[in-house]
């Protein structure tokens, strides 16, 4: 028997027609034919656009996913330097008042210091009266060749020579005391008062008390005005008192408070 023969199957090509409806109002239609390989390239055209579509939506939303997640970031990070901001303001503005405060307190300490030392340069001047008690005086002159003082008259004040000197007559029971703070630098006997006791105020003054009572200090010591140098006694009621300026005898009327 002969090999049976099949018929050969034809591959139909395949056609697509698409239809476009004008709206003309005659009603006519227009078509438009594709075949396969077009057919296939509008269809992926078509897929690839559709699928670039929803990568782009894709990736939009993953974006603003991410900038909203940055958003949220920055917001915390924002909250936060507020935070911070305003505490550190609130520390800012303590610290500026503690500032103000030590400023205040340093300032005031300044000033205590700076009265203070202007009292302290007060109190050095030897314009104290030097005795606790009121006395009658009597201005004179200091000859050192001489064996006594002069006391200054209308008569001889004008020929009279020597160191200025106030001679004071004190109450049993008073003191002499320092006009001024300084230091002791010389306690030592006197021939025409019995004792003598200097005082160095450490500014150009020297004061000098002239007594026959025991002097009460010793040499060295810190005075404060007020100090007791001698008791006045029955026995010791002058004081011959002097003063010196820059190694200069000064009348001390012209500088003692005479009603301190």
């Amino acid at each position: 028997m002969g090999k049976e023969i099949k018929p050969k199957k034809h591959r139909h090509k395949r056609h697509y027609t698409f239809m476009i409806i004008s709206g003309d109002s005659d009603g006519s239609t227009k078509r438009l034919h594709l075949n396969h390989f077009k057919t296939q390239v509008l269809a992926y055209t078509c897929f690839i656009i559709v699928l670039a579509l929803v990568c782009y939506f894709i990736y939009s939303a993953m974006t603003i996913n991410a900038l909203k997640d940055i958003e949220a970031q920055q917001k915390a990070q924002i909250e936060e330097l507020t935070q911070k901001s305003t505490t550190l303001s609130a520390e800012n503005t303590k610290l500026e008042t503690e500032i103000e405060q030590l400023s205040a307190a340093i300032n005031k300490r300044i000033e205590d210091e700076q009265s203070s030392a202007e009292e302290a340069e007060a109190l050095a001047i030897p314009s104290g009266f030097p005795l606790s008690g009121t006395a009658s005086m009597t201005n004179a002159v200091d000859d050192p060749t001489a064996t006594t003082v002069t006391e200054l008259t209308d008569d001889n004040k004008d020929s009279a020579t020597g160191n200025a000197i106030m001679i004071f007559a004190a109450g049993e029971g008073s003191n002499v005391i320092a006009s001024g703070s300084g230091t002791v630098t010389t306690v030592t006997s006197d021939a025409k008062f019995g004792n003598l006791i200097s005082i160095d105020h450490g500014n150009g003054y020297v004061s000098i008390y002239r007594n026959s009572g025991n002097p009460l200090v010793s040499e060295g010591d810190s005075i404060d005005r007020g100090d007791i140098l001698f008791v006045v006694g029955e026995d010791n009621t002058t004081l011959g008192y002097q003063i010196q300026q820059d190694d200069e005898y000064i009348n001390p009327e012209t500088l003692i408070e005479i009603n301190g």
